[in-house]
């Protein structure tokens, strides 16, 4: 990448990132792109323009690239400082020595530690959000239309992640085939919780868009409890996920606000860009090419129960073993 004076906020700089923690940033949003080895791209930085540059734990630099570190006035985050509550970020001048903790791993408390350190330096956290715009939430139906050895590799054959158990219900199992209230009621408050975090679901025992609709209705959901829900089958969500993953986004401050520039096949998709303000957030629409995204038009909410990383870093670290005891089974059963 060759680095300019007109640097934008995004993508952000990585250099020497462990590749978890630099996949799971892109699974989830974040535009970052890999510093190349020759620092002297950055002697013609702006200081008067935001940008950051994240240092991995176990990257040094020589002395030559030092010099140049030591006169550049992008903001640097050294990645170590994420290493346990006590640890302490290299300096500039420390970067010739790797730092004495573990490599960066990619988790949920990193993320949030790594959001309010980057709005500390002065930046904002932008990232694309997890859902085509304007939906906040997905319930999928048609997972057993993907077939049997789909279920039976399916965390080997899903685009997300995250394992695909994660995204079951352990309520729609006991609901499946009885009709008792306090399961009703189970399963109606685990969707509207998923949906106000912002977490996905997929129900196997579901077919199709009719049977889904006749379900929502059999539990007395209502669905202005989850007013922005996409309810779309399973093939769709994946499709749609592999598409944001190969969206490329560069994002500048400009007077008005945010300059946006988006690249890649949106396919009818249409994508949203989320901006966090502290604990606020807002979700805005993007379209292809260049986009103005004015500040008197981002309506800033707040909801303390959405990761600010999306579904992938709210979930990051777990895996099929630790999902709840039964769950897989369950699951699998239904689709049968």
């Amino acid at each position: 990448m060759s680095v300019s004076r007109h640097l934008p906020e995004y993508p952000i700089l990585l250099a020497g990132v462990s590749t978890p923690v630099r996949e799971g940033l892109r699974e989830m949003g974040l535009s970052v792109i890999e510093l190349q080895d020759d620092l002297a791209q950055l002697s013609g930085y702006q200081p008067s323009r935001w940008n950051l540059l994240l240092v991995g734990s176990q990257k040094t630099f020589n002395e030559h690239d030092l010099q140049i570190l030591s006169h550049c006035n992008i903001p640097l985050i050294d990645l170590s400082e994420f290493a346990s509550p006590s640890a302490t970020g290299r300096q500039k001048s420390e970067l010739g020595k790797q730092a004495d903790v573990e490599v960066e791993q990619f988790h949920s408390q990193f993320v949030i530690q790594l959001k309010e350190r980057l709005q500390q330096t002065g930046g904002a956290w932008i990232r694309l959000a997890d859902y085509p715009y304007p939906y906040q939430g997905v319930i999928c139906y048609g997972e057993s239309a993907l077939g049997k050895e789909f279920r039976e590799y399916s965390n080997v054959m899903s685009p997300l992640p995250v394992p695909l158990e994660l995204l079951h219900l352990k309520s729609e199992y006991d609901w499946h085939g009885k009709f008792d209230s306090q399961i009703q009621r189970k399963f109606r408050v685990d969707l509207i919780s998923r949906y106000r975090k912002g977490l996905p679901v997929s129900l196997p025992s579901v077919p199709s868009r009719k049977e889904l609709d006749l379900l929502l209705q059999n539990i007395n959901l209502d669905r202005k409890q989850i007013p922005l829900v996409w309810v779309t089958s399973l093939e769709t969500f994946f499709r749609w996920w592999n598409l944001r993953r190969q969206l490329g986004v560069s994002i500048s401050r400009i007077s008005s606000g945010w300059e946006t520039v988006i690249s890649g096949q949106f396919q009818g998709f249409g994508p949203g860009l989320q901006i966090w303000r502290g604990q606020h957030s807002a979700t805005v629409s993007l379209t292809e090419g260049v986009n103005e995204i004015r500040d008197e038009s981002i309506a800033f909410v707040t909801n303390p129960q959405r990761h600010p990383g999306g579904f992938t870093a709210h979930w990051a670290g777990l895996n099929s073993s630790q999902v709840p005891i039964n769950l897989n089974k369950s699951a699998t059963s239904v689709a049968s």
